[in-house]
């Protein structure tokens, strides 16, 4: 695949829609692509984080594993990202991502993605506003299995 081809792949994803084409540029070099058939996981629930993962192609189960069973909690589609929170707080991850289909992913390492997102003020901005989507789609599942009702 050509630099133009990957270029033209990585500005698709939502978060880097408007991001600097030089620094764009500069993740194409490093990062990584991985393929995946379907079942397989790109990463479970309590792995040591690693790679902030585009998704290029194919779709991917959100999976939260209890001791009640496993949960779907969302499904990911070319142009999302998965494992960012991870990448920003350091933690282990908190859900396994599992192939639904045949897939195909951009991984970027941690350092480079998390320096690329705080260098540039409209990505950085654009990861916020994903981060806080993220936390609501979680914020009302967790009110759903409870049972409990929001006092908006």
């Amino acid at each position: 695949m050509s630099i133009e081809d990957e270029f033209e792949l990585l500005s698709r994803l939502e978060l880097f829609e408007n991001l600097d084409p030089i620094q764009l540029k500069r993740l194409i070099f490093v990062s990584q692509r991985y393929q995946l058939q379907a079942g397989e996981y790109l990463f479970r629930q309590g792995d040591a984080m690693g790679r902030v993962f585009g998704i290029v192609k194919g779709e991917f189960s959100v999976i939260l594993e209890s001791t009640q069973g496993d949960i779907i909690a969302a499904h990911q589609k070319p142009g999302d990202l998965v494992g960012e929170m991870a990448a920003i707080s350091g933690a282990p991850r908190n859900a396994s991502i599992r192939a639904d289909s045949d897939c195909e992913v951009i991984g970027f390492e941690k350092d480079l993605f998390i320096s690329t997102v705080i260098n540039d003020p409209p990505t950085a901005l654009k990861m916020m506003q994903l981060l806080i989507e993220r936390l609501e789609v979680q914020n009302e599942q967790l009110a759903q299995i409870s049972g409990a009702r929001h006092l908006d």
